[in-house]
């Protein structure tokens, strides 16, 4: 009797517990730009929840990222990488009979992140840190397209960030 309980708990064990780990980085490239997530299980706000697999989730975010900002700077003929030390996504996961994001004013979006800008000789134009945060979020709607959008609103922060870059 023992013994059958005790592999009845391992293979509990086992099956509860999942066999894949968070990956140490996520890169994912977009047209003209390069987004690396580094360390994402130090991220502050990068949970999948029970939604989907952590590692699809994070792939997703940097594929969101990218195409966002690929879409922005197309027209500039540079290149752009991006390495993001921390995201700290718009909202806040709740888990309730689904799982939903809750936005409200105090979970604001934020990230941390260096980035590289490239001519189209491969120069560098310009290499700089960042740490953006909107802290008005829920005040400018988003519209059309964007609203239904995965990350509008993260999305929405990384494109104003370099529009600023790029006109001053």
């Amino acid at each position: 009797m023992n013994k059958l309980l005790m592999a009845i708990l391992a293979i509990l064990l086992v099956s509860c517990s999942s066999t894949e780990q968070a990956p140490k980085n996520v890169t994912v490239t977009d047209r003209n730009v390069t987004v690396t997530l580094l360390n994402t299980a130090d991220f502050s706000d990068i949970d999948a929840g029970n939604t989907m697999v952590q590692s699809k989730f994070e792939d997703s975010v940097a594929k969101s990222l990218a195409e966002a900002l690929a879409d922005s700077v197309e027209e500039r003929n540079v290149t752009i990488e991006l390495k993001f030390s921390d995201i700290d996504l718009a909202g806040e996961t709740r888990f309730n009979a689904q799982e939903i994001r809750v936005l409200k004013d105090s979970y604001i979006p934020r990230m941390e992140f260096e980035y590289e800008i490239k001519d189209a000789a491969g120069s560098v134009v310009k290499t700089e840190t960042a740490n953006i945060k909107d802290m008005g979020y829920l005040s400018r709607t988003l519209f059309g397209l964007e609203a239904n959008e995965s990350f509008g609103y993260d999305r929405r922060l990384l494109v104003e960030y370099f529009k600023e870059v790029f006109s001053g």
